[in-house]
């Protein structure tokens, strides 16, 4: 089957790290007993995910991405598709369809997500059954907006994207736009994931992050220091696997680096997936300080990310469950 002309390589790439992420971000979330399973169709992957949420609820969950951000412009809204076109030209007919094939599948919910570089920003989980009303309001709300003007010089509805039923997670192009998300996230049922508490322990690891903004040293320190008590939250991290990566990597482990340097303490552990989605030796790769700054603030970021995830998955335990 021939790639669709509108997939780039560098989509198809950032789509598989955001999949790769699904388990992590719901395993800190309290899910348990993830299985996830992915079919392939050329360039399309479907993914559905049977795990137990925190409340001991059984669910299975279909996974949707929302359209990749690429500029700044992008950050504004957030939205995926439901399908790629139209059954026979009718759009309660489609939306039919689309809950029905869950229904079929054993499908109970649809999670919906936005991911921003190695952090997933929105997560929707959505009653399957609740999709064409949601679609419906979506649609209804952002027709008056247009109508009234207040969607400045936009004129396509929301909902119905070109010949695709769509969901909006968020959108901030007029100061009234808010409200066609705003009927998603206030329709009974629907669970925002990401504002679900993240599981954490105290960590006496003194990197509270893989890689942290350049520092203004100017902004740093007082000459009348003062004695307090501190209680911070912090992610997770065995040390036991920064040993591991370190132990197996000699030199830099991104293919083409130029600073293949040896001598202790030059290399950093990098979680591919960002420290938040998992602390494992098969989601972490040791790399120069120059190629850790790329992993995670280069145009390239994502490609870079997803050459470094395959490489890895050379070290997971064979019996070990796709994540």
């Amino acid at each position: 089957m021939l790639k669709r002309p509108f997939r780039t390589d560098e989509s198809i790439h950032a789509e598989k790290i955001t999949r790769e992420a699904v388990t992590p971000f719901l395993t800190g979330r309290g899910f348990k007993e993830i299985h996830d399973r992915r079919k392939i169709a050329g360039t399309a992957i479907s993914q559905l995910i049977s795990t137990t949420s925190p409340k001991g609820d059984q669910v299975r969950m279909r996974v949707r991405l929302c359209w990749r951000r690429r500029s700044v412009d992008d950050l504004k809204y957030s939205a995926a598709q439901l399908r790629a076109r139209l059954v026979d030209d009718d759009w309660d007919k489609t939306m039919q369809m689309t809950m029905q094939r869950d229904l079929e599948q054993g499908v109970t919910h649809n999670l919906i997500l936005q991911r921003d570089g190695a952090i997933i920003v929105y997560a929707a989980l959505i009653p399957s059954q609740e999709l064409k009303g949601i679609f419906d309001a979506q649609a209804r709300i952002s027709q008056e907006l247009i109508d009234g003007g207040q969607m400045k010089n936009l004129k396509k509805n929301h909902a119905k994207n070109g010949s695709s039923p769509t969901i909006w997670l968020m959108d901030e192009r007029s100061p009234s736009a808010h409200r066609v998300a705003d009927a998603l996230w206030n329709w009974p049922g629907v669970v925002d994931l990401v504002k679900l508490p993240m599981l954490t322990m105290n960590n006496s690891d003194d990197a509270l992050d893989d890689c942290p903004s350049p520092i203004n040293y100017s902004e740093l320190g007082t000459d009348t220091p003062v004695q307090r008590t501190v209680l911070r939250a912090e992610y997770p991290r065995d040390r036991r696997v920064r040993a591991a990566v370190l132990q197996r990597a000699k030199s830099c482990e991104w293919r083409g680096c130029l600073n293949q340097r040896e001598y202790k303490g030059f290399l950093d552990v990098h979680h591919i997936l960002g420290v938040k989605q998992g602390d494992r030796a098969w989601n972490c790769v040791a790399l120069c300080p120059n190629c850790h700054r790329d992993a995670h603030f280069s145009p390239e970021s994502d490609s870079i990310n997803l050459a470094l995830l395959a490489y890895a998955d050379q070290f997971k335990p064979i019996n070990s469950e796709s994540s």
